[in-house]
């Protein structure tokens, strides 16, 4: 017998397009305007959504805002660029201009917390120019959100 360990939901908007998913331990896959969204949950509790975009580096010139908020019991939330402890969070929100942390490249940035209860949430949105990306996750386990930034 198989028990459901999580629910994972999230919508992504990416320039003017909305895509909207739910999963329920599987896996799912899917492209907007060249950006790309895969949803993973493993038999280890640990849930991660991924989303692939581009951006110019002309457009880092102006702010490219990260917006992480964990709800509920999650006791903490931290925020990785490449590996790099960035910041962490305990019961409360943080707002980040990535801007000047990019130049050409590519760049992980990993949102992870652990979470006793389903009902628990991590959120992000990030934007800037031609950008907005809206996030949430939600499940007992690890939570994990990684956004990859490709900067041409």
């Amino acid at each position: 017998m198989k028990v459901l360990k999580s629910i994972v939901v999230g919508a992504i908007v990416l320039s003017h397009a909305v895509v909207t998913m739910a999963t329920e331990v599987n896996c799912n896959a899917v492209a907007v305007d060249g950006s790309s969204v895969n949803i993973t949950t493993d038999s280890d509790s640990e849930q991660v959504q991924s989303t692939t975009i581009s951006l110019d580096r002309a457009d880092l010139r102006q702010p490219h805002l990260l917006r992480v908020r964990g709800s509920g019991n999650m006791e903490r939330v931290d925020v990785k660029i490449n590996g790099r402890l960035v910041k962490s969070i305990v019961n409360g929100s943080i707002e980040l201009d990535l801007a000047p942390m990019m130049k050409v490249g590519s760049y992980q940035v990993e949102i992870s917390g652990t979470s006793p209860r389903l009902e628990d949430t991590i959120s992000l949105t990030f934007t800037g120019t031609n950008t907005n990306i809206s996030q949430q996750s939600s499940g007992s386990g690890i939570i994990k959100q990684i956004l990859v930034i490709d900067v041409q």
